[in-house]
């Protein structure tokens, strides 16, 4: 935004974030806190309001659209794409194949849907996004437990249990303005596997699909943002390809996708993807024109560990670097997101990255063989 000599306001709780030192001005407002952000929007009289890679300040966003007219996503579909429960539920009116669900509202009601859905299922809060208290069950024991660690992480009074589907998991971004797609990108997906869920780990543009497989997700695509009523956005979504080349959809955002999509989506289109996003939330018409592609990968960094980081030492592109962000100016960079004396956590959920890389190279094996280089080189070490 700033390189597009824009005036940047950022709105956020109180913490050590990036963005504050690039901004104009810093309001610490929750990004949840509607009235709050609407106030300071107006106030400021501001152009456009956008969000990428979280769903926690979409509901808000829409709101502020709706009440001051901006080019956006319209509030109806942001409060149904930041609840999983309306989700499901707009998708079952809509036709979108989705697994089996039912909306739960204590351990008895999920304890009765369980027996219905039958095992193996997932239970999933719907109010988070980044795997966040979401686990897979096998047993009402496991079932209970899941309840408890869920409730841990949700603001809402509701649950999703849905029937699990064995698949490969697919990433899906794509552009709605003015009701037409002007962007469609599946992604392979690299996945870390929790003892609850896979918490997805970096991103892989071109997936390799046959033209009917990549039809069929291209309709499942239209038919969740049609069921979302989702237009003027970026649109992200999960789905689950059986070897019945069958497309579950998991799940639908109105904002573009996290785990480092936004620089995957530019190097895989030759585009800025963030520059796109902005001039759509302008109100700008947008007709993206892709440039020189390249196949283009994203992977997260991660300890297994909690505790203070003493030091992160990785290997990108032939050089050995120790607690600083590489310098490869072609070819991808990694970019670390905390420094010696932070304190990180273990890898559970999206939030808890340490930093990226991005790696693009002329063919989608070399890409490849760049993120397994670079997972093997990491070394993280905490105290």
């Amino acid at each position: 935004a700033k390189h597009m000599g824009l005036y940047v306001i950022v709105v956020s709780i109180p913490g050590d974030y990036p963005g504050f030192k690039l901004a104009d001005k810093v309001y610490e407002i929750n990004t949840t806190d509607k009235e709050a952000v609407l106030a300071m929007a107006m106030e400021e009289q501001v152009s456009a309001i956008v969000t990428t890679g979280t769903d926690v300040a979409v509901s808000t966003i829409g709101y502020v659209c709706e009440k001051m007219g901006l080019a956006g996503l319209p509030y109806e579909a942001a409060k149904i794409v930041t609840d999983k429960a309306y989700m499901k539920q707009a998708f079952a009116r809509q036709g979108v194949t989705s697994a089996e669900f039912e909306v739960v509202h204590s351990r008895e009601e999920a304890v009765a849907a369980f027996s219905r859905i039958g095992a193996p299922a997932i239970l999933k809060i719907v109010d988070k996004s980044g795997s966040r208290g979401i686990t897979r069950v096998e047993s009402e024991e496991q079932l209970l437990e899941a309840y408890t660690h869920a409730e841990g992480y949700t603001d809402a009074d509701h649950m999703v249990l849905e029937k699990f589907i064995v698949g490969k998991e697919v990433g899906i971004d794509a552009f709605v303005q003015n009701g037409e797609m002007k962007v469609f990108v599946p992604h392979d997906k690299l996945v870390f596997q929790t003892g609850r869920t896979g918490i997805p780990l970096g991103h892989i543009c071109p997936v390799t699909v046959s033209d009917e497989l990549y039809e069929i997700m291209k309709q499942e695509t239209e038919k969740a943002i049609r069921s979302a009523g989702l237009d003027n956005c970026a649109v992200n979504l999960d789905v689950l390809v059986t070897d019945q080349n069958e497309v579950y959809v998991i799940e639908v955002a109105g904002r573009c996708g996290a785990t480092g999509i936004p620089e995957v989506m530019s190097g895989f289109l030759g585009l800025d993807y963030y520059e796109l996003i902005l001039r759509n939330a302008l109100g700008e018409a947008v007709n993206p024109v892709p440039g020189r592609a390249m196949p283009t990968a994203s992977i997260l960094m991660h300890s297994e560990n909690t505790g203070k980081l003493k030091r992160i030492d990785y290997d990108f592109k032939g050089v050995h670097y120790c607690n600083e962000n590489s310098d490869v100016t072609s070819g991808g960079y990694v970019q670390l997101d905390y420094m010696p004396g932070a304190q990180i956590h273990a890898f559970e959920n999206g939030t808890h990255r340490i930093g990226q890389a991005i790696c693009s190279a002329d063919s989608l094996e070399a890409v490849l063989n760049m993120v397994n280089a670079f997972r093997r080189s990491i070394h993280v070490t905490v105290e």
